[in-house]
């Protein structure tokens, strides 16, 4: 598939220059960053939410990150849930699970993005499969994120960076 059908039409509407970055087939965007070989802050995640009112809010972060819910409701003045999977693909039907991009206006969805994004050089975001990332640099993800709310919604770091953490608690000397 390469890239959404949604997707796409959406960089070709905006005119955003853009590089497919294709790597090894990946089931989260986390391994994706590690297959492409890529910095985990720069590469983009989508966490789709629904509020009590029924409204959706796509927050977007790297994948570094977990979701800190309590910012996101803090900073939009609602309480939001994470939807599931049935949901996601009735919201993403050209997307394989799991494989969301992470730009809400190509899907009409509201979006929050997360501070830590805004100032990366380039940031690569999921093509809508579970093979390709999209490459913007950062004058096109600004112009792409021009009227797009943002603010700190990055909680606790996973992955490699956390189990290094950890590792290192675990080996001190006494």
């Amino acid at each position: 598939m390469a890239i959404s059908i949604s997707f796409n039409e959406y960089l070709s509407n905006h005119n955003i220059d853009y590089e497919l970055v294709k790597h090894r087939f990946t089931k989260s965007s986390f391994d994706s960053s590690c297959s492409a070989h890529l910095p985990s802050a720069e590469v983009a995640k989508a966490i789709i939410l629904q509020s009590s009112d029924g409204s959706y809010l796509m927050s977007t972060l790297s994948v570094g990150h977990k979701l800190s819910l309590a910012q996101v409701n803090q900073l939009m003045g609602k309480n939001y849930h994470l939807l599931n999977e049935t949901q996601l693909s009735e919201l993403f039907p050209d997307c394989e699970q799991g494989a969301i991009p992470g730009i809400g206006a190509a899907f009409a969805i509201d979006m929050l993005v997360d501070d830590g994004l805004l100032g990366k050089k380039q940031v690569y975001i999921e093509a809508g499969d579970h093979r390709h990332l999209i490459k913007v640099d950062q004058q096109q993800f600004a112009n792409i994120l021009a009227n797009v709310p943002h603010g700190n919604i990055s909680g606790e770091a996973v992955g490699y960076p956390k189990m290094v953490e950890h590792l290192s608690s675990e080996w001190r000397m006494s």
